[in-house]
């Protein structure tokens, strides 16, 4: 017996993306706020204790401002997948 193909398959209800892209997690809007969320509370939360020893006088040592850089790289990593920039540009020619 052969399969149908209607259009009411599984397959069909996954969120389009460009050619090769699939997007972050699924498509799961939760998943996505979720997990951005956590990652730009982890990444604020890192940066801040960093800062601390600042705001008492301390001067900056390479290992504070790497602590600094990881925490702001963290947060941006939340903000892309809170984003999902996958799947969003469109070649000039699906315009037309």
């Amino acid at each position: 017996m052969a399969a149908s193909t209607s259009s009411s398959s599984p397959a069909s209800s996954a969120p389009t993306a460009a050619p090769g892209k699939t997007p972050l997690m699924g498509g799961c809007l939760s998943c996505r706020l979720l997990s951005g969320m956590g990652l730009l509370g982890a990444g604020g939360y890192v940066f801040w204790t960093a800062r601390r020893p600042m705001k008492l006088g301390y001067a900056p040592g390479p290992g504070t401002i790497f602590q600094m850089v990881v925490g702001i790289s963290i947060a941006c990593w939340g903000l892309v997948i809170l984003v999902d920039p996958v799947g969003k540009n469109h070649p000039i020619d699906a315009k037309k």
